[in-house]
């Protein structure tokens, strides 16, 4: 069976220890965000608008040197003027397979997000046919709205679609109740997210499961119910795993993020499959 993971973590320095360590869990291939801290979100600098402009040096590098190894995604602004110029340019980059976008990290942009102020980003990727991640951890039912504007368009909605795990300080935007904080796993919202599945052009990106239902302690028993509403609901073929290694808060290895999946006994050989690799390379297009 083949392993791709659909967002992992790279910065300078990292290739070849990410090789060996895919090596040794039996990843085939991974899909880079380039990611170097928290500080600046960067690599990449700020625009005199206040836009931030992301670069992905590592991630190219690791693609050209590794082609069947590695694709990358690239995170834009919308705010950024040459926001469209960026997304043609990644559509024709050989080894770039998607935009991402982080519409739930400050209460600015998830109140344009919610406003409609990403239609045009949007549009502009619908026209290049690049798919777009969407973090909106804990506010999905914003999506439905974009989901049917852009029917063409293929999205994936990052990590479970869940509210941010609790005592996670880089957020700015609101969460729900009654305080606007994380206050802890919200199990009942997840209900929310299952009803974006009638949308046909939505995936839902497996990943921080651990942080999102507050569950620990290998091999995550009680996460087994969630992920199996979420195939019933979405299909197997619309359900990506993800393990977020160089990005993970929650203390868990890569290899214990995957093996709970790879070796758990309520999937079927053909749900693995789709989970661990088949749903990212039809998703994205990857070949």
């Amino acid at each position: 069976m083949e392993i791709v993971d659909s967002q992992i973590h790279m910065g300078p320095g990292g290739i070849a220890e990410t090789l060996a360590a895919m090596d040794a869990l039996g990843i085939s291939a991974t899909l880079l965000d380039e990611f170097w801290g928290l500080d600046n979100w960067g690599p990449g600098y700020t625009l005199a608008n206040g836009a931030y402009r992301v670069t992905a040096p590592t991630a190219e590098l690791a693609a050209w040197q590794h082609p069947d190894r590695f694709s990358y995604v690239l995170r834009v602004d919308r705010r950024d003027p040459e926001v469209e110029s960026l997304i043609r340019t990644t559509r024709d980059a050989p080894h770039a397979r998607a935009i991402r976008l982080l519409p739930a990290l400050t209460a600015e942009e998830l109140e344009a997000f919610a406003d409609g102020g990403y239609e045009p980003v949007f549009a502009a990727a619908a026209d290049a046919g690049l798919p777009v991640f969407v973090f909106i951890a804990g506010h999905v039912e914003l999506m439905p709205r974009y989901l049917k504007t852009f029917p063409g368009l293929r999205f994936i909605v990052d990590h479970c679609g869940m509210p941010i795990e609790a005592n996670v300080t880089f957020l700015d935007a609101p969460l729900p109740g009654d305080d606007g904080k994380a206050a802890g796993p919200d199990i009942g919202y997840f209900d929310q997210v299952l009803k974006l599945a009638e949308h046909p052009n939505v995936a839902l990106k497996w990943s921080h499961a651990q942080g999102m239902f507050g569950v620990r302690g290998y091999p995550f028993r009680p996460l087994w119910p969630h992920l199996r509403r979420a195939l019933d609901a979405f299909g197997a073929e619309r359900v990506m795993w993800a393990s977020d290694n160089g990005g993970n808060q929650t203390g868990e290895s890569w290899g214990e993020l995957l093996f709970w999946i790879r070796d758990c006994p309520d999937l079927s050989d053909a749900e693995k499959q789709w989970l661990l690799g088949g749903t990212v390379r039809q998703v994205l297009d990857w070949r």
